[in-house]
C-alpha cells in the first residue's frame, strides 16, 4: 500500500470519528434555570453559525478539516403549573446548511431539516424573592433531520437520543447570579452509518456547565460560561473507535429585554479537545417573545 492509499484510508477513518461526534444541544442559555411565569406561550427564533476546525486525536491536530454550519431554529414553549410547581414544555425544529471545507471540500453540502427536539422541564424549588431555583429537564431528540448514508456529511444523526439535566441557580449578590447544570445524554443505534452502512452505537455523554451572570440593569445581563463534556465513545459493528469526547469550552453572552421581546447574543469556542473536530467558534442570535 503506497503513501496516498495509507493517507486516504487514515483520513476517512478520522472523518468517521469527526462526524460521529455529537452536537451539544443541551447547553443552557444563561438564566434558563429561572422558573418562568405559568400559563405563558413563547416563541424563540435562533440563528446560529458554528465553525469546526482541525481534527484532533489524543489531544493533537491530525487533519486540516473544516465544517461550517448555519442553522435557523424555531421553538414553541408553553408554561404551566404541575403539583403547584412551575413546569414547561417545548418543541423545536429548524433548517440548516452544512458546508465541508479543508480535506472535506470534495464532499457535497448538506441542506434541509434538522433533528427535532422536545423537552419537558419541572422546577422542584422556585423562590423568586431569594433568586434560588432547582429544576429538572428531560430532552428527546427525534430523527427528523436530513440523512443519506451514502453521503459523508449529514444534518441528521439517523437515531434518537435522550438527555436528563439538572439545573441550579442562586443569587450571589443583588447583581450577580450563578447557574450550575449537569446532564447525561443517551443515544439510540444508527443501523445504517455513513458510507460503510455499519451499526453505530455510542456510550453516554456527560456534560457540566457553570455560568456567572452580571445584571447590568433590570433588563440587561452579561454572562460567562464554562462547559465540559466527557464520554460518548462510539463503536462500529461492535469495534470501539477510540474517540472518547473530552472537551472544554467557554462562552460569553449578552441579553437585552425590549418592547418587542428579549434578544440574546452568544459567542463560544473550544479551549481544548481530545478527540474530534475542535470548535473554532459558535455564534447564536436569539429572539424570544412571550404572551398569555
Amino acid at each position: 500500500m503506497n503513501f496516498i492509499q495509507v493517507f486516504t484510508k487514515y483520513a476517512f477513518y478520522s472523518i468517521w470519528m469527526i462526524l460521529a461526534t455529537p452536537a451539544y444541544a443541551i447547553d443552557a442559555v444563561p438564566g434558563m434555570a429561572i422558573a418562568p411565569p405559568t400559563d405563558l406561550n413563547a416563541l424563540r427564533l435562533t440563528y446560529s453559525n458554528v465553525e469546526k476546525g482541525s481534527q484532533y486525536a489524543n489531544g493533537q491536530p491530525i487533519l486540516n478539516t473544516q465544517l461550517n454550519l448555519q442553522t435557523l431554529q424555531l421553538r414553541y414553549t408553553r408554561t404551566f403549573a404541575l403539583n403547584q410547581q412551575p413546569a414547561a414544555f417545548y418543541l423545536q425544529t429548524g433548517q440548516a446548511e452544512l458546508t465541508p471545507k479543508g480535506v472535506l471540500s470534495t464532499q457535497a453540502d448538506a441542506n434541509g431539516m434538522t433533528d427535532t427536539a422536545a423537552a419537558f422541564a419541572y422546577w422542584l424549588h422556585a423562590d423568586k424573592a431569594a433568586g434560588e431555583y432547582l429544576g429538572l429537564a428531560s430532552y428527546l431528540l427525534l430523527s427528523t433531520g436530513q440523512y443519506d448514508s451514502n453521503q459523508l456529511v449529514n444534518l441528521g444523526a439517523n437515531r434518537y437520543s435522550f438527555a436528563q439535566q439538572i439545573a441550579y441557580q442562586t443569587r450571589l449578590t443583588p447583581q450577580w447570579d450563578l447557574m450550575l447544570t449537569a446532564d447525561v445524554q443517551l443515544f439510540g443505534e444508527n443501523e445504517d452509518f455513513r458510507l460503510t452502512h455499519q451499526s453505530q452505537k455510542q456510550a453516554p455523554l456527560y456534560s457540566t456547565q457553570a455560568t456567572l451572570m452580571y445584571n447590568l440593569t433590570a433588563k440587561s445581563m452579561l454572562a460567562a460560561s464554562l462547559y465540559h463534556h466527557q464520554g460518548g465513545e462510539t463503536s462500529l459493528d461492535g469495534t470501539a473507535q477510540n474517540d472518547r469526547t473530552r472537551k472544554t469550552r467557554y462562552g460569553l453572552a449578552y441579553s437585552q429585554l425590549t418592547s418587542v421581546g428579549k434578544f440574546f447574543l452568544q459567542y463560544g469556542k473550544d479551549s481544548q479537545t481530545e478527540n474530534g473536530m475542535i470548535e473554532n467558534h459558535q455564534i447564536h442570535l436569539r429572539w424570544l417573545v412571550a404572551w398569555q
